[in-house]
């Protein structure tokens, strides 16, 4: 294991030309068998005072607060920002985000919550945010994460359409669209499908009737 870690080298090649080469110092070569171990093994270390899920470079962290709880939210974004300095790690903070769910009626609540902050800079906190690619809004609805998915699949539907001007055959068209249109519209669909209102179904069967 110590072997396929240290001293490794890396370099590009274009053509017949190579660069010079580099010595990376961090990060697991891709589309190996001993990666995904090796990563479980990197990054299992690091633990929060609050639920902590991990999924590659992508890690989000939650709690769950009643109106007179005293959050602790912000101890463990400063466990996580310290354990990825000790790892020759940064977060972003730029791409980090802060989403609030509450239903309380007081309408000036979320005012009231500080900002999290990573290296003293604030989170911004946002209405809506990207989890593995399935939008979360904080009402809870899918009304975004719909509309995303629509207009993407619909520029996709566009090449479909040039390819049939194109005289690809129906058999290849049927190919495209399972392998390239579909998939964005089904993608995590266990998740958030099931409770979808008649209107936001019909602006995604509007995609499907397209092909």
């Amino acid at each position: 294991m110590a072997t396929f870690l240290l001293d490794r080298a890396q370099r590009v090649k274009i053509g017949n030309e190579y660069s010079h080469s580099g010595h990376p110092n961090g990060g697991v070569p891709q589309g190996t068998l001993s990666g995904p171990k090796c990563f479980l093994v990197y990054i299992n270390d690091l633990r929060t005072t609050v639920p902590l899920y991990k999924y590659v470079d992508d890690s989000t962290l939650f709690e769950i607060c009643d109106r007179n709880d005293v959050s602790v939210i912000q101890e463990s974004v400063d466990i996580a920002a310290r354990w990825t300095e000790q790892n020759d790690m940064n977060i972003n903070s730029e791409k980090s985000k802060e989403i609030i769910i509450s239903f309380a009626q007081d309408g000036n609540f979320r005012s009231t919550i500080p900002n999290i902050k990573i290296d003293g800079r604030d989170i911004a906190q946002v209405c809506h945010a990207k989890l593995l690619g399935v939008t979360i809004s904080q009402d809870l609805t899918w009304n975004k994460h719909v509309d995303n998915i629509v207009k993407k699949a619909g520029k996709r539907l566009y090449m479909l359409y040039q390819l049939k001007r194109a005289g690809i055959t129906q058999k290849d068209l049927v190919s495209v669209y399972v392998s390239v249109v579909r998939p964005v519209l089904e993608y995590a669909c266990p998740v958030w499908h099931t409770n979808l209102p008649q209107y936001l179904s019909d602006n995604i069967e509007v995609i499907q009737k397209g092909h």
